[in-house]
C-alpha cells in the first residue's frame, strides 16, 4: 500500500530559453546603476560566457537561461562531473589559454592551489555589481578567491512504499525494526561520507555506529546502486540520499524520497573566475548573480542546496571545517565495514 512521507521539495524553475542575440537587460535587471550597465554592455560585446560546473545538467541549464533572460548575456554551460572538471580546467589553466570563464566546483584543496598558481582572480579582488554587497563573508574561502554559493546537505534515503511515516532522527539506522533492511555507502568511498559519520560520532557518540553495525548494513560503493536498490524493495531506509539521483528515479516512477534531518553536512559548492577569462565581464555578472540573494536563492530551490541566506536552513548544516574528522578507519570498523 502507498503511504505518505514527508518529501523535500524541489521548485524547478521552468526558464524560457533564450536566442543567440544580444537582447539587452529585461525585467529587473533593466533598471541597473550606470557600473553595472557598463558591466552588462562589456559582458555582451564581449560574447557568450563559458560556465563549467558539476551541478546537475537540468539545474546548470536553467541558472544559465535565467541569468542570460535577465542581463541579455549568453551563457555556454559545461558539465563535468569534479574529478574530470577539475583535470579539465587545471590541464587549460597550465598551458595559459583557459577555456573557462568561471567555474562552480566543489569547495576542496583544487581552489586553493588554483589561487597559488594564479589560475583564479580572487572575487574579493573584483569591483562587482551591488547586490553582492550583502553576500554572507563568511562564505568567501581560499582568502577570498572563492565564494560558497550552495551547501549541499546529506540527506537520507527511503523506500515510499515501505515505511508508514518518515524517520524524524539519524538514530533511525540504529534502530532494531531496520535490522537487514539497511544499506549505506562505504564511508570511504569520499570525504563527505567520513564528514558525516565523523559529524554522527560528535553528536551520538560511537556507540550509535557500533548499534548500526549491529543491524548488518550492506555496503554500496556509490549512491547510484544504493539508491536503485532502496527503490528496488532490497532495502528500507538507507545513505546517502543524493537529489538528483533521487528525483531523477522518482520522476520514472519508483518508491523512493528523501528525508532532511538535522544534523547534517556535506560539500561545498563555490563559484570562482579564471585568471585568463576570454569573458572577464560577463563572469563577475554571472558571478555576481550567484552571490546575490535573487539568483543564489534560485541556484538553490532548483538543486536542493542550502543558500547562504536560508538562515534556517543553516541550522541544520554543520560545515566540514567545523567537524573533528575521525579517522575513515575506525570509522568503517565502528560500522561493522568489511573488506
Amino acid at each position: 500500500m502507498k503511504k505518505t512521507l514527508f518529501a523535500v521539495a524541489c521548485t524547478a524553475a521552468l526558464l524560457t530559453a533564450c536566442g543567440t542575440g544580444r537582447t539587452g537587460p529585461t525585467g529587473p535587471a533593466a533598471d541597473l546603476d550606470p557600473e553595472t550597465r557598463a558591466l552588462v554592455t562589456e559582458a555582451q560585446n564581449a560574447g557568450p560566457v563559458t560556465f563549467y560546473s558539476m551541478l546537475d545538467e537540468s539545474v546548470l541549464r536553467a541558472i544559465s537561461e535565467n541569468f542570460t533572460n535577465e542581463y541579455g548575456v549568453r551563457v555556454e554551460p559545461v558539465r563535468l562531473v569534479t574529478a574530470d572538471l577539475i583535470q579539465r580546467y587545471s590541464a587549460e589553466a597550465e598551458s595559459g589559454r583557459s577555456a573557462a570563464d568561471i567555474v562552480l566546483v566543489t569547495d576542496s584543496a583544487f581552489l586553493g592551489d588554483a589561487h597559488a598558481k594564479d589560475w583564479i582572480t580572487p572575487i574579493t579582488e573584483q569591483d562587482l555589481p551591488p547586490d553582492t554587497d550583502v553576500f554572507p563573508k563568511e562564505y568567501l574561502t581560499h582568502d577570498g578567491a572563492a565564494a560558497v554559493v550552495s551547501l549541499i546537505p546529506t540527506e537520507m534515503v527511503v523506500n515510499s512504499d515501505e515505511l508508514s511515516q518518515a524517520p524524524q532522527s539519524w538514530e533511525v539506522y540504529a534502530d532494531p525494526q531496520f535490522e537487514g533492511d539497511l544499506m549505506l555507502t562505504r564511508p570511504d568511498t569520499s570525504p563527505a561520507n567520513i564528514a558525516f559519520w565523523s559529524l554522527m560520532i560528535d553528536r551520538y557518540g560511537e556507540d550509535f555506529l557500533r548499534k548500526i553495525a549491529d543491524n548488518e548494513p550492506t555496503f554500496s560503493n556509490s549512491a547510484v546502486p544504493l539508491t536503485q536498490a532502496i527503490a528496488a524493495g532490497e532495502a528500507e531506509i538507507g545513505f546517502p540520499g543524493v537529489a538528483a539521483i533521487v528525483q531523477n528515479l522518482a520522476e520514472q516512477g519508483a518508491p523512493v524520497e528523501m528525508v532532511s534531518l538535522a544534523p547534517t553536512t556535506g560539500p561545498e559548492a563555490s563559484v570562482a573566475l579564471s585568471e585568463n577569462s576570454p569573458n572577464p565581464a560577463g563572469a563577475k555578472l554571472l558571478a555576481a548573480y550567484l552571490m546575490s540573494e535573487k539568483g543564489n536563492r534560485l541556484l538553490n530551490d532548483d538543486s536542493d542546496g542550502i543558500s547562504p541566506y536560508d538562515t534556517e536552513g543553516i541550522q541544520r548544516f554543520t560545515r566540514v571545517g567545523d567537524i573533528e574528522i575521525a579517522d575513515a578507519a575506525k570509522i568503517n570498523d565502528l560500522l561493522g565495514v568489511t573488506e
